[in-house]
């Protein structure tokens, strides 16, 4: 026997996810974003993120997936400004990729990035490497299991 369904009626609409333009833009943000002095993040995790968002993205409203979509737009088409470039975020190296990022933090466009940075923090820190790397022990506080 299956329950009943319960029918939410402001509930968010399936969408399309995130286009492949944006996806990548997320992900060489990402990328920049996740860079510790031993490098950047794999590949593979910065994969694991592009697609976690999109999965995420298709269940979430049109508003969120839109305002996520245009903070990723400014990004890309802005932050070269900030290092005296034109072009695409994804078109910088490594090096101007971060300048840019942090010269924008300080503008009037920093809304962009604050949003685009934070569901990026979200979904990253879902995966267990990340979440193990702050040191997240997932049951500590609920059996009462050791501590990091």
């Amino acid at each position: 026997m299956t329950p009943d369904r319960v029918l939410v009626p402001d509930a968010a609409t399936r969408g399309g996810g995130l286009p492949q333009n944006i996806r990548e833009t997320a992900a060489a943000v990402a990328a920049t974003m996740f860079t510790t002095d031993a490098g950047p993040p794999p590949p593979e995790r910065i994969a694991w993120l592009c697609d976690d968002l999109h999965d995420f993205f298709v269940r979430a409203g049109d508003r969120a997936r839109g305002t996520f979509r245009v903070c990723l737009a400014v990004i890309s088409l802005t932050a070269p400004w900030f290092v005296g470039r034109l072009g695409t975020f994804r078109s910088l190296d490594e090096t101007l990729r971060a300048r840019a990022l942090e010269r924008m933090e300080r503008s009037p466009l920093a809304l962009a990035v604050f949003g685009a940075k934070a569901v990026l923090c979200f979904v990253y820190y879902e995966h267990p490497d990340a979440a193990r790397l702050v040191g997240h022990a997932p049951r500590c506080l609920v059996d009462g299991g050791p501590r990091p």
